[in-house]
């Protein structure tokens, strides 16, 4: 069962890459990062963690193979986030808010629609402490190099 979940997340993340027009070459790496963090959630929140940590570190994954797939490949790191996001995105957390809403259900709507608010602020933080973070070290280690060059 759990291989059909990882090919169907691949396939998604393919078809959002394919959508995007993403390179073939690159769909392949693109889609990996959409299976990794998804696996990442997925084992996260079997252990007992709530949705929005799972997503939060699920994300941190994403900007990161983003980042090191951008730097060894030399295309933009937009081309791995973007498929690589989409299986984090809450998307039926989001539907089941308007159900309850349009049932007149406003309680478990506004629930609903705060751990789908916050799942998705997660996934958007987890990205911009990954690409963070990324940029701080290879400047600091831009830096520090300088340094040792101008020593000599």
């Amino acid at each position: 069962m759990l291989v059909l979940k990882i090919v169907a997340v691949f396939l998604i993340s393919a078809s959002i890459g394919i959508l995007y027009r993403i390179p073939r070459k690159l769909l392949v790496y693109a889609s990996l990062v959409g299976v990794v963090a998804w696996l990442i959630m997925y084992y996260t929140m079997l252990v007992g963690a709530t949705i929005v940590l799972a997503d939060f570190l699920a994300s941190i994954a994403v900007g990161v193979m983003a980042e090191v797939l951008s730097r060894v490949l030399k295309k933009p790191a937009t081309i791995f986030i973007i498929p690589g996001f989409i299986p984090l995105v809450p998307g039926g957390d989001a539907y089941t808010t308007m159900l309850y809403m349009v049932k007149g259900k406003y309680v478990d709507g506004v629930a609903m629609g705060m751990q789908t608010v916050l799942t998705g602020g997660a996934i958007a933080f987890g990205i911009f402490v990954s690409a963070t973070i990324f940029r701080l070290i290879i400047n600091y280690n831009i830096e520090r190099s300088l340094q040792h060059v101008d020593k000599s």
